[in-house]
Formats: structure tokens, sequence, C-alpha cells
């Protein structure tokens, strides 16, 4: 939250920012009402932090006149004793600045025994199920998932939600949010920092089996993109922990048989076609396995072609006009056009094994396969559809996840007896 004060010759004027909009006092006559002027300057000039909007867990470091890394404190969510992290840097690493959003930070940080962590803040609607460290305890000890150090929630207390610091009765409606703290482990580089084709398919590997065993703890992730996927840190990671799938944000439990809302998470170049035709659809299915499924062959298609070869950019290019098209009619059509295809391997870049090759005609098949049986379900949504007849599908998605990994790990066979060679 932030305030500022506007002053005229005759009146005066009190705005408030925060992650719900702008709200603003109507223009005061201040010299027909002196005390209001007082209030507000008084107000602006108070010494506690908290009264200004400004966050008192978070404290700089100076030297020389100049600001330098500082704490950020979290008060542990069972005993309340405060945890100090150490800045590594002023400025987070993420800063969303958006003034209705969520208002995403992450910072560098490191504990007192010298880790390196990430701290990240937002605020949260809840519209999407519960807190994201709520779904990050449940992956305690689930490789190739980003796992939790320590976090706070501020929910019901005091500056911690929208509401409490803005008058019920002034104003439009609005939605509220609560502050919400996240540590975690600091991993490496997106996945599309990869180095080579090994790289990337061992990471993509291991991104699916954290997904599927992530499932079976009941939680879907629900936001599969290149940004979501990290490379491991270490120079040579364990199978199991070379591809971290992490931002938890949109997770949500698992539960096939509740309503469906018009809510869509996810970034469109990677959404499946269902939830994007099924926007607004009163008999929309519920986000599942097989929409994140397709979404990581998405990802896959974007990294392999956006490594192109030179001048032969135009398959990226064309898909990112029409995958990533506001349109949500178009990017589906296309995509589904795409899916209904055989998959040429001529367009993939030069550079890419035969292997890698047979992997993504063989995943091309499967995905646009369970695309056209859950299709055949749901029809066009805007009638009542059999949840038994999903039942059965979704019965079978172990299959699913076996037969993908098997894909990749074929085409990693082939790739690291290239490299002995």
């Amino acid at each position: 939250m932030q305030t500022a004060v506007v002053i005229t010759e005759r009146r005066v004027r009190l705005i408030q920012y925060d992650r719900a909009g702008a709200l603003y006092t109507p223009l005061i006559d201040y010299h027909e009402n002196p005390n209001m002027l007082i209030r507000f300057v008084v107000g602006l000039a108070s010494r506690f932090e908290d009264q200004l909007g400004l966050d008192p867990s978070i404290q700089w470091g100076s030297h020389g006149g100049r600001k330098t890394p500082g704490t950020i404190t979290i008060a542990d969510p069972f005993t309340r004793l405060p945890k100090i992290y150490t800045m590594r840097s002023v400025r987070p690493f993420i800063n969303r600045a958006e003034l209705c959003g969520r208002g995403t930070r992450m910072w560098d940080v490191r504990d007192k025994d010298g880790r390196d962590l990430v701290l990240k803040d937002a605020w949260s609607t809840g519209a999407h199920g519960k807190p994201e460290y709520f779904y990050l305890a449940k992956a305690k000890g689930v490789d190739g998932v980003q796992q939790l150090v320590g976090y706070e929630d501020r929910t019901g207390r005091p500056n911690g939600e929208i509401r409490s610091f803005r008058p019920a009765s002034v104003g439009k409606p609005f939605t509220n949010k609560s502050f919400q703290r996240i540590v975690t482990p600091l991993y490496g580089a997106p996945i599309r920092a990869f180095d080579n084709e090994l790289e990337l398919l061992e990471a993509l590997y291991d991104a699916i089996a954290a997904h599927w065993n992530l499932l079976k703890r009941g939680v879907l992730h629900c936001d599969i993109s290149t940004g979501n996927i990290l490379l491991a840190e270490d120079r040579n990671p364990a199978p199991g922990l070379r591809g971290i799938l992490i931002d938890l944000d949109f997770a949500t439990e698992v539960d096939y048989t509740r309503p469906t809302t018009n809510l869509r998470a996810g970034t469109r170049f990677y959404q499946s076609i269902i939830l994007l035709k099924g926007l607004g659809e009163r008999y929309k299915p519920v986000h599942d396995h097989l929409d994140d499924l397709e979404s990581f062959y998405y990802v896959l298609l974007e990294l392999i072609f956006g490594r192109s070869d030179p001048g032969k950019t135009w398959v990226i290019d064309r898909m990112e006009e029409q995958w990533d098209n506001d349109d949500d009619e178009l990017s589906a059509t296309a995509k589904e056009y795409f899916l209904s295809e055989p998959f040429d391997a001529r367009d993939v870049p030069s550079f890419w094994s035969e292997e890698c090759k047979e992997m993504l005609r063989s995943m091309h098949e499967f995905i646009g396969k369970l695309f056209r049986e859950k299709a055949a379900i749901v029809g066009d949504m805007t009638q009542p559809w059999t949840l038994e007849n999903m039942a059965r599908l979704y019965a079978e998605k172990d299959e699913h996840y076996r037969k993908i990994l098997a894909m990749i790990e074929k085409a990693i066979s082939g790739t690291s007896a290239m490299d002995l060679c």
C-alpha cells in the first residue's frame, strides 16, 4: 500500500494505491476543514513504517550513504519466532510492478547457515484454490518438484489483507487479496537455457516424472511452461533432479467431480485445446493431467523449433503468431489443426538427432490421440457429457505417463550412445 496527498491552493485529496487499485477521497476545502489537512500531513509524517504502507520486515543496509543489501524477516507460522534471511542484492530479480496484479517479487537470499535460497512475495486472491505453500508442503520429498523451506501467511493479520486497510463502505467493490511469502531452494536457469540435446531431454523427462509423482500426491500443477521448469543448479545432477517443476501458484487438488469454473490458469501458448475452447462454456471439464501433458508437448516444441537453422525460423514464428494469439478460438483451432496433421520431421532443425525426431513423431501422435479421446467425450461443451466416460480415460493416467516417458527415455538412450561414439 502507498499513499499520497495532492494539495492545491484551496483543496486537498488523499490517494491510496494498493493491489486492488486506487482509492481516493473527494476534494476537500481545507480552508473550511483545516483539521482534515492536518490529519493527512501528520499521518504521512508517521515514523512507523507499517502506517505508511511499507513492509517493516524488509530492512535495508547502508554504506557511504548508499543503499546496500539488508535482511528480510519471516515470522514462523507455528512459533511466530523470526527467521532472518540476508539479501544477496538490493533488487529483486523478479518484480511485477502492475498495480492490480499479484505484486510478485522474488529475491536471492541466504540463510544463517549460508544456503542460497529464493524468497517470493505475492498477494493472492485464493481464487484458484489453496495457497501455494499448501501444495509445496504436499510435494515434500518429491524429486523434481520445488521444495518448501519456510513460509509466512499474513491472512487475518494487520495489513495482511487488502480489506484490512480499505474502508468497507467506500469505493467500488474490490477483490480481496492476502500477502504470502515462501522460501525455497535456489535452482538453476529456466529450461530454455539448456546447452545440448541430452540436457534438454533429461530435464524434460525428470519434470514430467515429477508431475506424475505430484499427481500421486493429489496435486495437479496446472501451469506448465518453459518458465516453470528449471535446470538443476549442479553441473552433474542425479537422475530425478535434472529438471525441476516450480511455481505452484495455480496448482489444485485433484478432484475430477468438482464443479468447473471459468478461471483459467496457465500461459496461452502452452494451454491445451480443451481449456481454450472451454472458456465460458457451461460444461467445460476441470483442468486435468491431459491438459498438462499437452502443455509439456508444446514446451518441447517451442524449445526444439526455437533454435532454428539460419534463416528458417518460420515454424516457431507461425506457432507464436497463432498459438499465442489473444483470440482463444484462433489459438485452439491452430493447435487442433497442428495435432490433426502428421508430424513432418523435415521441419525440425537439422542439428537435432534422428532419435529426437522420432520421439517428436511418436509424441505428436500420442498427444493428438489423447486430445481426440477427450474431445469425443466432452463434445463442444454446450451440452452435458458423461462423467463415467471421462473416468475411464482418467483410469489410464499412469499408462499415459509411462508411454510419454518411454518415448523420451528412448531418445535419451540414442543421444547418449551418439555422445559416446
